[in-house]
């Protein structure tokens, strides 16, 4: 059962272990390769619309939500995409129109397939489906999360935790980078907010060499455990030892409602090569 509140969306290891996906087929690499891509787009797609960086933190965390419950099997990821960006601007005051938001993904899928850059026209046939899809989607993402989109990302915390540790000035960025990469794995899905600040603060210190107090341990402050803060620092350096993910098709064919769309699709990439996992931050 997953756990749903105000400010709360949380699931146990077991449960990630056993995803939808896992369930249609899609072993464990390929998710996590799906899932990297698909929040890749989500960022560079809020880039080139000159969104804040809250809105595409929103949008990775409501990908992840989606991809808690449904499938990769049954809904291709680049729409997914698109509509947690297109949702995530609405929720965070940042509203871009569907047909800006169409452009830019069409023109990423262009240049990241190496097809010809070829306009949208927003009067062609092609636009109307596209467009008529992503509200399809966004209506789909609200009723899977019951309308309870409310999301608190970590980079509230770090500053505070920074100060209040009495860090150098530099280790504030250094988190901040790390907690927006940490939006790419499943972390916001596993942990409170404030655990995964405790981990990108103590993994910035790793960094620089700073040390942090420990007697007392200084994360118990902050309503943290070091089991939380290895794991956090663990998945970091999975993420860092990974290729650059390529997008895998792997929609069924045969649904009307929920089979890959011919629009947004393309070939299948080959499936990377993953490297051993990293030992844990000690």
């Amino acid at each position: 059962m997953i756990y749903t509140a105000i400010d709360t969306f949380y699931l146990t290891d077991e449960q990630l272990k056993n995803t939808p996906s896992r369930k249609d087929g899609v072993d464990e690499e390929i998710e996590t390769v799906l899932r990297i891509y698909g929040c890749d787009l989500i960022q560079e797609s809020g880039i080139l619309l000159r969104l804040p960086q809250a809105v595409m933190a929103t949008g990775q965390v409501l990908f992840h939500r989606f991809y808690c419950k449904k499938s990769f099997a049954r809904f291709n990821v680049k729409r997914i995409a698109a509509s947690c960006v297109w949702l995530a601007s609405k929720l965070e005051e940042s509203p871009r129109k569907a047909r800006q938001v169409l452009i830019v993904f069409h023109r990423m899928e262009c240049r990241r397939e190496n097809l010809p850059i070829e306009h949208l026209d927003p009067f062609s046939k092609k636009y109307s489906e596209l467009k008529a899809d992503l509200i399809r989607t966004e209506r789909h993402l609200l009723k899977e999360m019951g309308f309870i989109c409310h999301v608190e990302h970590p980079h509230k915390f770090i500053s505070n935790y920074l100060a209040t540790l009495e860090t150098p000035p530099e280790l504030r960025q250094e988190a901040w980078n790390l907690a927006n990469d940490s939006l790419r794995t499943t972390l916001c899905v596993r942990f409170k907010s404030e655990v995964v600040a405790c981990g990108v603060v103590y993994a910035a210190a790793r960094r620089f060499q700073v040390p942090l107090p420990e007697n007392p341990p200084w994360w118990k402050a902050f309503d943290a455990e070091k089991s939380g803060i290895d794991e956090v620092c663990r998945v970091l350096a999975h993420l860092y030892s990974l290729p650059k993910a390529q997008y895998i098709s792997v929609c069924k064919d045969g649904d009307a409602i929920t089979s890959s769309n011919k629009l947004w699709d393309t070939q299948s990439q080959p499936t990377p090569k993953f490297t051993e996992w990293p030992t844990c931050c000690k």
